[in-house]
């Protein structure tokens, strides 16, 4: 099985060694995924305007502009940002020596209009609590780039098991980068719609409306600087909090109305892999015997590893 298994593999990732650096790329990639918001078309619980995995790091994915596309690209080992075209166009944005936001921000908008792309976005950060308008930011400029790929690395490993789990669900589901959060996150979705509750706002209610299983990896902020994965159930089914959970280090936090694993226990078990997917299998049976989900209905039977060979090479 692939995978990193070994303690020593998995990085260690504290909050308060990379804050000032974490807070910086944040809002770099809010200026991307602001982009993409603007320019995708609206997908349900709003998938299209996440950011995904890359080799190197993170993309907006081809986002459709008329009869062309264009990609927005972040590159952590070669610390810069790219943009793509269908047309072949490119620009790049170095992001290290570090560069302020409001700097990236006017340096890829303006890659951008050369390139033929219009777009405005919303200059307000997202779910931060600092909003200063991107474009007049000056005071967040630090860009660690040994800490941003440390970071990468750990989020390559998540999102590996992540894959993993997803690959044997039968319905629809996704992973992806949330750039307002700042979190990789796992949906699971079992077709059937649900009603947000009373009083949400706006992105909530669109994000709320399907009953799924959501899991994710947050990597800490200054209220809770401690990494950790997260899971829930949505609509939250009773019980929640007093259900039994696995591995052990697991437990439901009433301040969040979630399940929490602390990232430092899963990478220091004897297998890091194995403790994130018994979280994930534990969250998905109460799915089953407190939310009312038809497991079996969503089990994949993938075709048998001979069957697959024999298609790939052309027997």
């Amino acid at each position: 099985m692939s995978g990193l298994t070994r303690p020593a593999e998995w990085p260690a990732l504290s909050y308060v060694d990379w804050a000032a650096a974490q807070k910086t790329l944040q809002l770099y990639t809010q200026i991307a995924g602001k982009v993409r918001l603007a320019l995708e078309r609206p997908r349900p619980q709003w998938v299209g305007s996440s950011l995904l995995l890359t080799a190197h790091g993170l993309t907006t994915s081809t986002m459709p502009y008329g009869t062309m596309s264009v990609e927005i690209v972040f590159d952590f080992y070669d610390d810069s940002i790219s943009i793509l075209t269908s047309e072949r166009g490119t620009r790049s944005i170095a992001l290290a020596p570090a560069r302020c936001v409001a700097d990236v921000y006017a340096e890829l908008m303006r890659g951008l209009k050369e390139l033929g792309i219009q777009v405005e976005i919303w200059t307000k950060p997202q779910e931060v609590e600092d909003t200063t308008p991107l474009d007049q930011n000056r005071h967040d400029c630090t860009y660690e780039a040994d800490k941003v790929r440390n970071f990468f690395r750990v989020l390559t490993a998540v999102a590996g098991v992540f894959d993993e789990w997803h690959a044997r669900f039968f319905g629809r589901t996704s992973v992806q980068f949330w750039w307002g959060s700042f979190d990789l996150s796992l949906l699971a979705f079992n077709g059937k719609p649900a009603v947000p509750p009373p009083g949400v706002n706006y992105i909530m209610r669109y994000d709320l409306d399907a009953e799924h299983m959501a899991a994710g990896f947050w990597p800490g902020g200054e209220a809770s600087p401690d990494p950790i994965l997260y899971a829930y159930i949505v609509p939250q089914p009773p019980g929640c909090s007093a259900a039994s959970i696995q591995p052990e280090s697991a437990a439901w936090s009433e301040e969040m109305g979630e399940w929490v694993l602390p990232y430092e226990s899963v990478r220091r078990s004897a297998n890091p892999r194995l403790e994130i997917l018994r979280f994930l299998n534990s969250v998905y049976e109460l799915a089953g015997s407190l939310g009312g989900w038809d497991l079996k209905s969503y089990e994949y039977s993938p075709p048998p590893v001979e069957e697959r060979l024999r298609s790939a090479i052309g027997r």
